[in-house]
Formats: C-alpha cells, sequence, structure tokens
C-alpha cells in the first residue's frame, strides 16, 4: 500500500505556488506540504499561510529542509543555477527529489547528478508539465496507435508576451549567470521534451536567438542593467527518423498572452493542438481531404487523459512508473538539445547532439 508523502519545497516563488501546491493539494490523500524553504522572509509567510506550517517547519537553509526528519522527498523550485546543487544534496541524504526544467545550466552538471542518481538508486523526477496536459497525452496516444501514420514534419510554436510585461525587471531569467539561457531552456525545454515525448529523437539542431529587451531596472534598485538571456529562439532540427522539427520561442509577442501549437504531418492524416489564452482544442485530419481542408475534426480528450504533475512525481517516489513520467533521464536528454542548440548560436553552425556525448 502507496504511504502518503511528506513534501519539502525549496523555493517558494510563482511555480510552487501557481502549479506545485495546487497539484500537491488536488492529491491531499496521497501526499501533504510540510515544510518550505526560501532565502525570502515573505515568500515564507505565505508558505505559512497557504501551506499552515508553523515557524519551525519554515527553512532559510535548504540544507536544514533536507535533513529534517519533517520530509520524505523534496521538491525544488528555485532558479535554474542551483538546481543540481540542491538535488545533491538531497541525493546525500537518501531522499527523492523532483526539480523544475531544465534540470540544470549545462550538460556536464545534469550528467552528473544523473549518474548520483543511479548510484544513490533514488526515484529523480523532472517537471516537464506539458507531458500531463490531457492534449499533450492524447496527441501521444494518437501517435502511438497510427492514427496519422508515419510522421513526416513537426511545428512547434511557444509564444508569449511574458517579457513585456509593463515594470517587469531584471530578475534572475533575465540573469545568464542564474539562468543559463532565456526562453531556450524556459519555454524550449518544454518543446524539446515534447517533441521526444512524441517518440522523436534529435540527431542536430541548427539555432539562432536574439534579445529583444536588451535593458531591465534592477530588483530592489533604481539600476539599469543590461540582459543577457535569450528572449526569442528559433531551432530547426533533424532528428534520427530523417524527418525534421522546427521549434519557435519568445517571449516578446505584442498581441496575445500565450500561444502554444503542436502541428504534425504523416502520411495518413495531420494532428494540430493549439492552446490560445486559456482556450484550446485539437484538429485532426485522417486520409485524404480536398483543399478546403473538409475532412477535418475538432476532437476532445477522454477523461483518462487527465492527469497532475504532482501526483506523478508522488507516485513515482512510491514506485509506480508509466509510460509519460519524466524522470531524469528526460531532463539529461533534454539538456544535450539546449546545449547543442546553445552552441550552434555560438558558432552558427548546426551541431550534432552526439558532438556533446563524445
Amino acid at each position: 500500500m502507496s504511504k502518503k508523502i511528506r513534501i519539502g519545497i525549496v523555493g517558494f516563488g510563482g511555480i510552487a505556488r501557481g502549479a506545485h501546491l495546487p497539484g500537491y493539494v488536488a492529491c491531499k490523500d496521497d501526499a501533504e506540504v510540510v515544510a518550505v524553504c526560501d532565502i525570502d522572509d515573505n515568500a515564507l509567510a505565505i508558505a505559512a499561510e497557504k501551506c499552515g506550517l508553523p515557524q519551525e517547519r519554515l527553512f532559510h537553509d535548504y540544507k536544514d529542509l533536507i535533513s529534517s526528519n519533517f520530509v520524505d522527498a523534496v521538491d525544488i523550485c528555485t532558479p535554474n543555477y542551483i538546481h543540481c546543487e540542491i538535488a545533491n544534496e538531497v541525493l546525500k541524504a537518501g531522499k527523492p527529489f523532483s526539480v523544475e526544467k531544465p534540470a540544470g545550466i549545462n550538460y556536464r552538471e545534469v550528467l552528473s547528478l544523473y549518474n548520483n542518481v543511479k548510484k544513490a538508486n533514488v526515484p529523480a523526477f523532472v517537471c516537464f508539465s506539458w507531458r500531463y496536459k490531457p492534449y499533450t497525452r492524447y496527441i501521444k496516444h494518437l501517435i502511438d496507435r497510427g492514427e496519422i501514420g508515419n510522421l513526416y514534419h513537426i511545428y512547434v510554436r511557444c509564444i508569449k508576451n511574458s517579457g513585456l510585461w509593463e515594470g517587469r525587471r531584471l530578475e534572475w531569467r533575465f540573469d545568464k549567470e542564474k539562468a543559463g539561457t532565456g526562453v531556450l531552456g524556459d519555454l524550449g525545454s518544454h518543446m524539446i521534451d515534447i517533441t521526444r515525448f512524441f517518440g522523436e529523437e534529435f540527431e542536430s539542431v541548427f539555432a539562432q536567438s536574439g534579445i529583444i529587451v536588451k535593458k531591465r531596472q534592477k530588483i530592489g534598485s533604481d539600476e539599469i542593467a543590461e540582459v543577457t538571456t535569450d528572449d526569442w529562439c528559433n531551432i530547426a532540427g533533424k532528428l534520427k527518423s530523417n524527418i525534421g522539427v522546427t521549434i519557435a520561442v519568445s517571449r516578446c509577442a505584442t498581441t496575445i498572452d500565450d500561444l502554444i501549437e503542436f502541428e504534425l504531418f504523416g502520411d495518413n492524416g495531420t494532428i494540430k493542438y493549439t492552446y490560445l489564452n486559456r482556450t484550446q482544442n485539437i484538429e485532426i485530419c485522417v486520409g485524404k481531404t480536398d483543399m478546403e481542408g473538409n475532412g477535418r475534426h475538432n476532437i476532445v480528450p477522454p477523461q483518462s487523459f487527465h492527469a497532475n504533475q504532482s501526483k506523478s512525481f508522488v507516485d513515482l517516489v512510491n514506485g509506480k512508473i508509466d509510460a509519460y513520467t519524466a524522470q531524469l533521464i528526460q531532463g539529461v536528454e533534454c539538456q544535450k538539445v539546449l546545449e547543442a542548440a546553445e552552441l550552434s548560436i555560438n558558432t552558427g553552425r548546426s551541431i550534432k547532439i552526439s558532438e556533446l556525448e563524445a
């Protein structure tokens, strides 16, 4: 029988409050947030209120949370640069962890973490949240079932306006030392993982990127400083199946809040998923269609494809794994592609993934 897992969250910012905590609340019979760590007193005060935690369950130092007897597993929701450092500390305590994406700053440190996970033989989870959306899962099901045949092309877009929010300051996401990359890692990691989730592996990539908002005001200061992470990135990838994928990510859209599209062409049809400002649908066409697009129709995922990312982590801790679960190896494979894309941006040439594995 599965036991109720006591979760400690390290980093109680927007992603922890808006996504992780609601996920644990939704599976309250299986897990409970019993401790929180953050360097910011205001964040800890919010955690105390939202989670009903006494003072002794609130920590400034993640090592104290990890070593406490309060928690069975740790959920890492910090800036990217400290992901692997915290995860390795969790491993020393022999406890499972979940880590936000990307799993680290570079391929070398994520691979090292993965090797440590194998030695410690503990569950390790990466938060590729698009794996847990019903529409994405249903698309994977349709692909795996051969509904549109062998894939010919994959087109992916993730376009947001978050880089243009009025007054947004120079937070860690705009600092290369703390983030590693900008939208390439923040949004592109999801889109790379989704490509792999659909059954494809990257052979090589050619990428370009740029910074649109080049300066921002520092947090807690009147000083203006340089932005050092990308605002947009385009990736042209060749997959091992000898087909192509194009991925476009940006945080500087001017007319929409949020647009995510997956469009897949196979030898027997097409599937197009669109998420636009909180509305979404899947359009599918199987077999032949005329030039006006007759034969296309919308479909809705059955209830069985609904999922909860936090519950998936809890299930992993309890030894329950399915084909959708993103374990740390998925973070390693994604990090290879991210690093190849960054190397391509810096060198202006196509990069084979095998170059990083040598």
